[in-house]
């Protein structure tokens, strides 16, 4: 698609920017549970501390204390996302030598996923891993941390996370409600629609009850005259093979593929208009991240950090052998026809002004987005097709 092309141009620079990671800081407890040692807080300053595992004093006892957190999930344990709330975890845990344990259920395990925000902000959990758009209920301004409609790829938000100042505005909205919040996943272009009738056209989506995610996604579906439903993921494949819906997405095409979407859909629209990128995170509970030392603060951020990096290239790497494999077994990609695309991203522009118009926190976090694209697009103009690097046509001429 002549325009959806566009915007994974600056990929070009992706082993660059690895290298230059590094996330903000914030402030989020109640329940946690600590073991005093002869000191209280560390100093300042001390991410080389962290890495060596625990502090330790002259006479060679431990600086630190023991804490323990539990932290929900907006995911169920066979997903894949699931998998990197554990690794998350996994690696708070060994940069502060085992001192700081945070044990993590699957949704529905302590709350229900709908659930989640409201126990991390209760201080019922100290934190959470989450969907920020699962919250735009409470303000449509969560959804823009989350996902944007043909706005955003999934290399705009790992620049405007690490390099911008993506991490310090999404702190900022969740610090209205008593959290903090890092984040752990950031991946390109979601699936398209799956579904078991083609979709060229907005006439054809017109024509089926369709799950969409996001509640942006929902006004812009209202406007365009398509039945969107509300299913939870982990309720997606039943819903889909039973027809109660007739079409739907999830996330990436390995996240599908965790989910067997492939398995009770036949067709695949592209492009992804409505989900240009993909983010998840962790939510902390301000007091619970207040108690920490600096030493497991600085834990948190660079495990935060750390998953960011993997997720991104790991999530990339493998949509693509999920997406090869889908086509091999037989799934149909079909496109929307360019026209329509242009109304939908007419569409698109005019409830996002809207909510701008509407909502302050909206325009806060809209307003940093574009801040950012005017640094980057010139740059993602003028590499205009090699961005992503060149296309198939020339390689499979000469090469293959």
């Amino acid at each position: 698609m002549k325009k959806f092309t566009k915007l994974a141009a600056l990929i070009l620079a992706l082993a660059m920017v690895f290298s230059l990671a590094a996330c903000g800081g914030s402030s989020s407890n109640a329940g946690t549970t600590t073991t005093p040692s002869n000191s209280t807080n560390a100093s300042s300053g001390a991410m080389s501390t962290v890495g060596s595992a625990a502090a330790t004093t002259d006479d060679g006892s431990d600086n630190l204390p023991t804490v323990t957190w539990k932290m929900g999930s907006t995911w169920g344990s066979g997903n894949v996302h699931f998998t990197v709330d554990n690794r998350f975890t996994e690696l708070v845990s060994q940069l502060t030598g085992g001192k700081f344990q945070i044990t993590n259920y699957a949704e529905g395990e302590l709350c229900s996923a709908s659930q989640l925000f409201d126990y991390v902000q209760e201080g019922t959990i100290q934190c959470g891993g989450d969907w920020a758009g699962y919250w735009a209920g409470k303000d449509t301004a969560f959804e823009l941390l989350s996902t944007t409609l043909s706005l955003f790829s999934g290399l705009d938000y790992y620049l405007w996370f690490n390099q911008a100042d993506g991490v310090e505005v999404a702190q900022n909205l969740y610090g209205q409600y008593n959290m903090t919040w890092f984040p752990i996943v950031c991946h390109m272009s979601e699936s398209g629609i799956r579904s078991n009738s083609p979709i060229t056209s907005i006439a054809d989506m017109q024509k089926l009850k369709i799950r969409l995610g996001g509640v942006i996604a929902g006004k812009v579906g209202q406007k365009l005259g398509i039945n969107i439903t509300t299913v939870s993921g982990s309720e997606l494949y039943e819903a889909l093979m039973r027809g109660v819906i007739d079409a739907g997405e999830f996330s990436g095409p390995n996240a599908d593929a965790s989910l067997k979407l492939d398995e009770v859909t036949t067709y695949w629209c592209e492009p992804c208009w409505y989900q240009s990128s993909g983010n998840n995170g962790v939510m902390i509970n301000q007091d619970a991240w207040n108690e920490l030392p600096t030493e497991y603060q600085d834990a948190i951020k660079l495990a935060s950090t750390t998953c960011l990096n993997e997720s991104f290239a790991r999530y990339t790497w493998l949509d693509c052998n999920a997406a090869n494999k889908m086509l091999d077994d037989g799934i149909t990609v079909t496109q929307m026809n360019d026209a329509d695309f242009d109304t939908i991203e007419k569409t698109i522009a005019e409830v996002y002004t809207a909510e701008c118009a509407s909502n302050a926190n909206f325009k806060t976090v809209f307003d940093s987005m574009m801040s950012y694209r005017d640094v980057v697009d010139p740059y993602r103009e003028m590499l205009g097709y090699g961005g992503f690097g060149w296309g198939s046509t020339w390689v499979n001429e000469y090469y293959k």
